[in-house]
């Protein structure tokens, strides 16, 4: 049987102890702020704001891992006896981690199958586990870069951007937009189109608005689609008010609907700002 090693990034966003537990090898992202940088699992979120609070100029950007910290990685791996590695990584729409990958796997001379998950956080630990599964039932390789490629045309993700400052701080939105958005109390949505590229979605005039847009994704994804294991993911970053009402709201309008919370890490933060709550799910 073949021997495979799991790799991903931080932005799935597994614990130290879930990584351990389950045998995934997670290389972090790098936050860039200003003119430091931090491997993310090195830095949190309250860190991550506390600063640009302090500092109204200071940017804070991501990066792919380090070059060399992904190849001694595969260099481990090839060494502890695994035949080949599968590395699942967050969408290129927030990284170039796959590229990354990729390279660092061709200079440690290892056979890597690199996944573009399209995603992030949780659905990005869903493919982990997913194959892993696939594993244990003895599926071949093949047949389980297959099925993690046919995932990624099934993850959902939608994210409520409660605060645009950073969002303007790194150039992805105009001072004019930022004064508009909040003259007129306007919330962005956004998500992921089928590259995996973050894009803007829906502008709802309202946060009221914006979880009632949210449900209804829900509501017509489910009209076509069953859910993987029947459950959905809220995750914030520093907004518990805001992903406690968005849980609320989902609970009241699919009370079959097993819903789990999580925070998101410094990575997204940095793309998203203070005061965001997402919803992410995959279907069957």
């Amino acid at each position: 049987m073949t021997k495979i090693a799991w790799v991903t990034d931080s932005m799935a966003y597994f614990t130290k102890e879930e990584a351990e537990a389950i045998g995934v090898n997670v290389v972090p992202i790098q936050i860039l702020l200003g003119d430091t940088a931090y491997q993310e699992n090195a830095i949190t979120v309250e860190r991550l704001f506390r600063a640009l609070d302090a500092d109204k100029k200071l940017i804070a950007k991501t990066s792919q891992p380090i070059f060399g910290e992904f190849v001694g990685t595969y260099e481990r791996l090839k060494e502890e006896g695994y035949d080949c590695a599968i590395a699942v990584h967050c969408t290129n729409g927030l990284s170039s981690t796959v590229q990354s990958s990729a390279s660092a796997a061709e200079a440690a001379s290892f056979p890597v199958h690199i996944i573009d998950s399209h995603t992030a956080f949780e659905n990005q630990q869903e493919f982990i586990r997913y194959g892993m599964e696939l594993a244990a039932q003895g599926k071949s390789v093949e047949e389980i870069v297959a099925a993690l490629q046919a995932l990624t045309k099934k993850t959902h993700f939608y994210m409520i951007v409660g605060n645009m400052e950073t969002m303007r701080r790194g150039g992805r939105v105009s001072s004019g937009d930022l004064f508009l958005a909040n003259l007129l109390s306007i919330k962005p949505i956004i998500t992921t189109d089928e590259a995996g590229k973050i894009v803007p979605f829906k502008k709802a005039r309202s946060l009221k608005k914006a979880y009632i847009e949210m449900v209804k994704q829900i509501d017509e994804s489910m009209r076509q689609h069953t859910f993987y294991k029947n459950r959905i993911y809220v995750a914030t970053t520093m907004a518990p008010e805001m992903a406690a009402e968005l849980r609320q709201q989902v609970a009241a309008k699919f009370p079959d609907l097993t819903i789990l919370e999580g925070t998101f890490g410094p990575a997204i933060g940095t793309h998203a700002g203070a005061e965001t709550v997402g919803l992410f799910w995959m279907n069957d």
